[in-house]
């Protein structure tokens, strides 16, 4: 109980759950914000602590595997839902958005007619949690 206590204690001081949803709050708006940008239809989704989007595309799915495989050549491993937390910082959150946007101006160029299956490096991602055979 003592850890317990001390965790409240903590999250008190901080008010983490403040925190929390006003950086969520801030990576949905700027999420919307690139699609806006670059005429992508985006959906925002989940609470503020566990945010997430989706590109309105048939491609979604190569898509969202197209970000995972580019993000992670530049150290970050990302999908399109961002599990908060306190140390999300404005820097960390700004580095973020700096490596994404231009993926998403690239998605934008696959709507007009680039192939996305030419970026694509590995197998498309699944839809979700389902049997595979």
């Amino acid at each position: 109980p003592v850890a317990a206590l001390k965790t409240l204690e903590v999250m008190n001081k901080t008010r983490s759950w403040d925190l929390i949803t006003k950086i969520g709050f801030e990576i949905g708006n700027r999420w919307q914000s690139l699609g806006e940008k670059y005429g992508l239809s985006i959906k925002i989704s989940g609470l503020p602590s566990m945010v997430g989007f989706n590109i309105k595309s048939n491609d979604w799915l190569k898509y969202k595997t197209f970000i995972t495989q580019e993000m992670l050549k530049e150290g970050i491993l990302a999908t399109n839902v961002i599990y908060v937390c306190t140390e999300h910082n404005k820097f960390i959150v700004d580095y973020y958005f700096q490596v994404l946007e231009p993926l998403f101006k690239i998605i934008a160029d696959c709507e007009a007619g680039l192939s996305i299956d030419s970026l694509l490096e590995g197998p498309v991602c699944h839809s979700g949690f389902q049997r595979l055979n």
